[in-house]
C-alpha cells in the first residue's frame, strides 16, 4: 500500500504540552534534516500552515494528516509521528490527535498525492492499525507497527 511512497521519518515524539503549529514545525525540521526531498523547509512549513488554515487535517479518531503540494518539495515524502501527549488539531470529531502523518508533494504530482492521501485516510480509519501504532512506546516498536501496514 504505502511502500510505493517515500516514508522518511517514523518517530515516537515525547512532546510536552505544545501546539499543533509547534508539532508541525518540529516535523518539517525533522523531515528537512533527514530527507533531500525538502528544498526549502521554511516555505514548506508556511504552506503546511496555509493548508491548515483552509480546513482541519484532523480526520478524527486521534489522527491528523497535514499535507501540502509545493514547489519546495522535490518528491512525495511523508513522516509518521506518534505523540506521547495528544494535541488539538481541531479534528472533525473533537478528539485530540496522537498520530500525525505529514505529507509533502511537488506541485506536479497531483494524482499520486491524492492517491496517497486517500490510502492514508482509509488505512488509519482501521481501529486495529491505530491501536497497534498507539501501543508503540518506542521508536523501534513504532517502526515495526508501521512496517506491518506498508
Amino acid at each position: 500500500m504505502l511502500n510505493y511512497f517515500n516514508i522518511k521519518m517514523i518517530n515516537y515524539f515525547d512532546n510536552k504540552s505544545v501546539s499543533k503549529d509547534e508539532i508541525l514545525k518540529e516535523m518539517v525540521l525533522n523531515m528537512a534534516e533527514n530527507s533531500e526531498a525538502i528544498e526549502n523547509k521554511d516555505i514548506f512549513y508556511s504552506e503546511i500552515l496555509e493548508r491548515e488554515s483552509v480546513g482541519t487535517t484532523g480526520i478524527g479518531m486521534g489522527v491528523a494528516i497535514p499535507h501540502a503540494r509545493t514547489e519546495s518539495v522535490k518528491e512525495i515524502v511523508l513522516s509518521i509521528w506518534v505523540l506521547k501527549n495528544p494535541v488539538d488539531f481541531n479534528s472533525l470529531d473533537g478528539e485530540k490527535v496522537k498520530i500525525v502523518i505529514l505529507v509533502g508533494a511537488p506541485k506536479g504530482e497531483s494524482k499520486k498525492y491524492l492517491e496517497l492521501l486517500s490510502s492514508l485516510s482509509r488505512i488509519f480509519r482501521d481501529k486495529k492499525i491505530r491501536n497497534s501504532i498507539l501501543e508503540s512506546t518506542t521508536r523501534e516498536c513504532l517502526i515495526e507497527a508501521i512496517a506491518e501496514i506498508v
